[in-house]
């Protein structure tokens, strides 16, 4: 009978060997690293983002006042690799300030439809800024919360 549960263990599951084989060289979620926790939370909403933009980038547009198809998949090609390496890093400090070089790009394309006059686009864009805001604040707080963890090792 096949088993519908996936036996080998993941990085976030199980504790791991530093480089040199005599100890963990991270927390494990058993030991409530917050910020581990967080990075890969976002790291699922990267991907899941990137996938939306890539996708449906009309109706991502739509929500966002940004109007550039190609912009938006271009920026859902960032969040799916940031996704994606925040997931699969023993460091994802370094992807999560990847994501804040990320958040800072999309400021400056949500504040043009702010700056558009268009009062449809103004609101999309004032949204759309708010909820940038959010994961800025957040990536910014996990980045660093990560790093001086690594630091502390």
């Amino acid at each position: 009978m096949i088993s519908m549960v996936d036996p080998t263990p993941t990085r976030f599951s199980e504790p791991m060997k530093s480089r040199d084989g005599f100890g963990p060289s991270c927390l494990t979620t058993d030991e409530k690293e917050p910020g581990f926790d967080v990075a890969r939370g976002m790291g699922w909403f990267s991907v899941g983002l990137g996938l939306a933009q890539l996708l449906t980038p009309s109706l991502v547009g739509a929500l966002t006042g940004v109007r550039n198809n190609r912009l938006l998949r271009l920026y859902g090609m960032r969040h799916m690799a940031c996704g994606v390496g925040i997931l699969n890093s023993d460091e994802p400090a370094k992807w999560m300030w990847a994501r804040v070089a990320g958040d800072v790009m999309d400021f400056a394309t949500v504040l043009e439809g702010l700056a558009s006059g268009d009062d449809n686009r103004t609101d999309e864009a004032f949204t759309a800024l708010l909820a940038v805001a959010a994961a800025t604040i957040t990536d910014v707080s996990c980045a660093a919360s990560l790093e001086a963890k690594a630091v502390e090792s």
